[in-house]
């Protein structure tokens, strides 16, 4: 059979190719039409979705309508933005307040004594110790905690010397009990001297004259001077106070022994009382703040049968048994709490009754309880002989329960020397006052107290003064502020990883909010149970790591999630079996050390303080090494101990917190804040507020409702809506030159869009209130269906009424009937988040369903699409078949033909 190899006809010469393709044009009209119509398909699919787009825009304005925090956007504004600024933010506490900035954060600036050259000069060889955040043997007394919590009125009195002259002395702006010292000691008008003895405020008069008592009294209505215990009148050249420094109930947990607070149970009962006729009594005092509430607590506990109370003059606590009986009356500890021994009662009664220890230093002073990492010293009796003496006066110290105790009993013995802290604030000095020339002698004759103190010994006949040893006050306890930790930088919430010697590991996670104190890291390290204890270490002074799985690999400390290990000083690897997170650092000095070189030894440790060398000017020694604590505030404070090395240094600027007083004018006992920065900020709810100065008079900061954020959210929401009401006109519109429709043009979907919408747009709010509907506060519909806003009718509506705004917008009203729970969001926020979110939700959303239809039609026309164009396929092959038999049967009719022509030449030549 012939081929055909071309789309014309090779016998017949027809050009079946072009009449093929013309037969199959008008079977491919449906396909057209289907792809038409799939064509059309996908432009109303994209115009859903750029419909969708804009609902959901318009979503996220109803979303963050329907937020009250919206509406409580805040300006601040202050009378004296000399003094402090403040910025808002969300949700910030509507109102005006008055702050009183007492004093800025300072740091701290310590000197050397001046050395003649700085690179040649040598120190003595020794040790020098840095101690970040603590450590002295004295202490500033706060205002607020004198008078057993009850705390000192600020304002005036008024002073008069014995010439006649006077003074009022201001103490509005005082924060501690030295302010009020400071004050008096430098006024110029008059010539009194103020010190403190034991609990007492001292005045003494130095003017010699006797024109006029001494007196000291209040201003008015005010009792500053009444509570500071100075009020009277004498011909006599002194004025001693009363006690102004005693337990009371009012007296915070917190700070007693020095500010190691009350170290209570983590669960259960943290004492027991066994009375005289056998009663058991346990106690827990898990929720007690104060003193009071301690008292009140072992009081509820065990009835009548006991009764705890304050201990006048004594500053501790008293307990008297009221039963009678042959058993013990004694306080012990339960569940590893440390409560009794804190509150100075865990002891034995004698006669019924147990005496507490004190638990309150005296003024400026620390207990000895608090000394040799809180472990104490037992005090015995100690002997000094001076320079001029040849045997040594013996000094009963075991009376001593403060530091200031000591001191005072050494300098009222008559030993011919003089007692005092010594130049770092962390030991003992003893300075000879005899005149003599021989040895100093300090020794012991009870116990080991001048030993313990870094006193005993013969000093030569060249030396006038013996320096004691770091008596390590313990100011690390498990009551520890982690906020204050770390030199004031506090402790980043974080996670770390602890390793012990046999490889058992587990994680630590600060990150669940509940971690404020020391003792919640302690708990949280004890709990995991991998033979790794956490405890206070022996200087009291830093958090310590001991390992006690007994393997033997290295305990091991790193951080997982953020630096919180690092901020705890306890990163690393163990040293032994202890990872000691000490906030002290030691550098050491040899004989060949000069400034420089210990310059570059200090910065180099990078440890609470940076060095440099700076020249004053004179001509002999010159030269002296300035350390600047790299931390502000008191918590920033860095004691230096020279030691032996010479490098004699003194404090020349005293690092504080910053103090702001919280009330109006006329209060006499305001809030007192104190930061370690000069910003403050949770003070007032969503403020943070900045401290740029000092002030005699309280400034006042006010917190103002700003609406801009609001209009701004409304001018969005309203372009937007505008935006989508032109689109949904433009693709429903009906075009009366060309007769031709919008894409969605009659479409139920849009409807239903446009529908809802406007009903959302014109719902009444059910609360009641000022307004109830949009167009009270300039939200209307206008030709086109479109909103308009008028600003000013809503910053008019929002300036009169902006809680009726808020509610307008966030209002939410549910109802409980039978147990169930039913919703309703009347706002405008809540109405268009939730009308949108059903016009669009993925499953249930008319326009998400529309689509689902659209693209099930599509799926539809290309299923026929694809059937058709088979069949025309098939037509197609059939008719070129067909045309391909046509060629071959003209080709045997052609072959036919030239037979019978050839037999009829044949048949013609024949005849």
């Amino acid at each position: 059979m012939a081929q055909i190899s071309s789309s014309t006809g090779l016998i017949s010469g027809i050009n079946y190719g072009d009449i093929i393709n013309q037969l199959m044009a008008l079977e491919q009209r449906p396909v057209n039409n289907l792809q038409s119509r799939i064509d059309n398909i996908t432009q109303q699919k994209l115009a859903f979705t750029d419909l969708t787009a804009r609902l959901t825009a318009l979503r996220l304005t109803g979303t963050t309508l329907k937020k009250k925090a919206t509406f409580q956007n805040a300006t601040a504004s202050s009378s004296n933005e000399n003094v402090l600024t403040a910025t808002t933010s969300s949700g910030a506490a509507i109102g005006t307040y008055q702050f009183q900035v007492a004093r800025l954060v300072t740091t701290q600036q310590t000197v050397s004594r001046g050395f003649a050259d700085f690179s040649s000069a040598k120190l003595a060889a020794g040790n020098i110790t840095l101690e970040l955040g603590g450590g002295e043997l004295s202490q500033s007394n706060s205002l607020a905690d004198l008078r057993g919590g009850a705390g000192v009125s600020r304002g005036l009195f008024k002073l008069t010397d014995h010439s006649g002259a006077t003074a009022v002395i201001d103490t509005t702006a005082a924060v501690t009990l030295d302010d009020v010292i400071k004050k008096i000691n430098t006024n110029l008008d008059i010539s009194v001297k103020a010190t403190i003895s034991g609990d007492q405020i001292v005045l003494t008069d130095q003017t010699g004259k006797s024109a006029s008592n001494l007196i000291v009294q209040d201003i008015g209505d005010g009792k500053v001077a009444a509570d500071l215990g100075i009020v009277g009148s004498t011909a006599t050249n002194s004025i001693t106070g009363t006690d102004i420094n005693f337990l009371g109930t009012n007296t915070s947990v917190q700070q007693i022994n020095d500010g190691r607070g009350l170290r209570t149970a983590s669960s259960g009962a943290d004492l027991n009382l066994h009375l005289a006729d056998g009663t058991s009594i346990d106690v827990t005092l898990a929720a007690s703040k104060t003193i009071g509430d301690v008292i009140n607590a072992i009081n509820t506990a065990a009835g009548t049968k006991l009764t705890a109370s304050i201990d006048p003059g004594s500053n501790g606590l008293k307990l008297t048994d009221n039963t009678t009986g042959s058993d013990t009356f004694a306080v012990t500890a339960l569940n590893s709490s440390k409560a009794a021994s804190d509150l100075g009662i865990l002891a034995t009664g004698s006669a019924g009754v147990i005496n507490g220890s004190p638990v309150l230093a005296g003024l400026g002073t620390v207990l000895i309880s608090s000394l040799n990492g809180g472990a104490g010293f037992s005090l015995g009796t100690i002997s000094i002989q001076s320079r001029a003496a040849v045997s040594g006066t013996s000094i009963n110290l075991s009376g001593a329960k403060s530091v200031a105790d000591v001191l005072n009993t050494i300098n009222n013995a008559g030993a011919g020397v003089t007692a005092s802290l010594n130049s770092s604030g962390n030991g003992i000095q003893i300075v000879d006052s005899s005149g003599g020339t021989g040895n100093i002698v300090i020794s012991d004759v009870s116990g080991t107290t001048a030993a313990d103190f870094g006193l005993a010994g013969s000093f030569g006949t060249t030396v006038a003064s013996v320096n004691g040893a770091n008596l390590q006050r313990q100011w690390v306890s498990e009551n520890t502020l982690l906020a204050d930790y770390n030199g004031g930088n506090g402790v980043t919430p974080g996670k770390f990883k602890v390793t012990d010697s046999t490889g058992k590991s587990a994680t630590i996670d600060l990150t669940q909010g509940n971690e404020i104190r020391l003792t919640n890291v302690i708990q949280e390290i004890n709990s995991k149970g991998i033979g790794v204890v956490a405890s206070i270490n022996a200087h009291g002074d830093g958090l310590l790591l001991t390992d006690t799985a007994g393997g033997t690999q290295k305990l091991k400390v790193e951080d997982s999630d953020g630096t919180t290990a690092a901020n705890l000083h306890i990163a690393g690897t163990a040293t032994g079996t202890t990872i000691d997170g000490t906030m002290e650092k030691t550098i050491a000095v040899t004989a060949n050390d000069t400034l420089s070189s210990l310059q570059t030894k200090i910065n180099d440790l990078n440890w609470g303080v940076t060095a440099s060398i700076i020249n004053d000017g004179s001509t002999t020694a010159p030269y002296r090494l300035a350390l600047n604590a790299k931390n502000s505030g008191l918590d920033g404070r860095v004691v230096v101990d020279a030691g032996t090395t010479g490098l004699g240094t003194q404090t020349l600027v005293q690092a504080q917190n910053a103090a702001v007083f919280v009330g109006g004018v006329g209060a006499s006992q305001p809030l007192l804040i104190t930061s370690s920065k000069n910003q403050l900020a949770g003070i007032i709810t969503g403020v943070n507020i900045s401290l740029n100065g000092i002030s005699d008079s309280p400034i006042t900061l006010s917190i103002t409702r700003n609406v801009d954020n609001v209009v701004d959210q409304i001018n969005t929401f309203v372009q937007n809506f505008n935006d989508m009401t032109d689109k949904i006109a433009d693709l429903t519109k009906w075009d009366t030159t060309n007769n031709t429709g919008g894409l969605l043009l009659g479409d139920s979907t849009v409807s239903q869009v446009q529908t809802e919408l406007y009903n959302a747009l014109q719902a009444v709010n059910p609360e009641g209130g000022r307004y109830r509907i949009l167009s009270d506060i300039g939200l209307t519909l206008t030709d086109g269906a479109k909103l308009a806003f008028d600003e000013d009718k809503f910053r008019t509506a929002y300036s009169t009424d902006p809680d009726a705004v808020q509610q307008l917008f966030t209002a939410i009203d549910s109802t409980t009937v039978n147990g169930t729970t039913t919703t309703t969001t009347p706002g405008l926020g809540y109405t268009l988040e939730s009308t949108i979110s059903d016009l669009i939700d993925p499953v249930t959303g008319v326009i998400p369903r529309e689509n689902n239809s659209l693209d099930q039609q599509t799926v539809d026309f290309q299923t026929r699409i694809t059937q058709l164009n088979a069949l025309i396929d098939q037509k197609r092959t059939r008719l070129q078949t067909q045309f391909a038999n046509l060629e071959s049967v003209l080709a045997g009719l052609q072959t036919q033909q030239k037979s019978i022509a050839s037999i009829t030449s044949i048949s013609t030549a024949a005849k």
